[in-house]
């Protein structure tokens, strides 16, 4: 951008609180999909993966990444005061909301009883890994799958409470697969709202500096058109 554009707009105090809102909403956006990936990435690596599998971290991993990359330059745009930046953030922005509602609307449709799944986990893990069992019923405090006699790895199981864990391990995992999927739900909207008004910001940005530049054109060349009757 011209230093002369650059003073031009400097003028127009009209757009700063606009550039203000749409920058810090956008490194809002990068702090929570940098915090997406590191949350995948921990995930990745849990002894709870075998239950909730890897494809969810694995798109947290790769939807914190591009979402930090295009609030990145959501940031850059009103930094550099770029019409051609802010209009390619718009853009992508668009795009990036429409994926976001459409996983959220399929994770929202997604059957909330997932004993099927974790049955089939738990089963797989019982005949391969019976240790991931025991650190899982170490952790819950539970025995078994359904119950203490299905499938258990009794290190700390018992019929008797006082004497072990004598529940389950299916409705703790349960629990925590439900909680797990309404925090990702919620957060994934108010990720999404933000981004939304931020992309909202940012059109309006791009349309500003559009008049601004036609504006700063005009007003360029009237001032030529004044310096060359002048000379004359």
């Amino acid at each position: 951008m011209d230093s002369g554009f650059g003073a031009y707009l400097d003028r127009l105090s009209s757009n700063g609180p606009l550039r203000a809102a749409t920058m810090l909403l956008n490194t809002v956006a990068a702090t929570a999909a940098i915090f997406l990936v590191v949350t995948g990435v921990v995930d990745l690596f849990s002894r709870y993966s075998a239950f909730s599998g890897t494809a969810g971290p694995v798109t947290g991993i790769v939807l914190g990444t591009v979402i930090a990359a295009v609030s990145l330059v959501g940031i850059v745009g009103p930094a550099k005061r770029s019409q051609h930046i802010c209009g390619a953030y718009a853009g992508l922005a668009a795009v990036l909301v429409a994926v976001q509602l459409v996983a959220l609307v399929a994770l929202w449709l997604q059957p909330v009883d997932a004993e099927d799944s974790l049955a089939r986990a738990w089963t797989k893990l019982y005949e391969s890994d019976p240790a991931t069992i025991r650190y899982v019923e170490q952790d819950l405090r539970c025995c078994g799958f359904r119950n203490p006699l299905d499938m258990p790895v009794p290190a700390h199981c018992s019929i008797k409470k006082k004497y072990g864990f004598a529940a389950g391990c299916l409705a703790p995992l349960q629990s925590a697969w439900e909680q797990r999927r309404t925090s990702i739900a919620w957060a994934g909207m108010v990720l999404v709202s933000a981004q939304l008004l931020a992309l909202m910001l940012g059109v309006d940005l791009a349309r500003r500096y559009k008049r601004s530049r036609e504006g700063y054109q005009q007003l360029a060349g009237s001032e030529e058109a004044d310096s060359a009757a002048q000379a004359a």
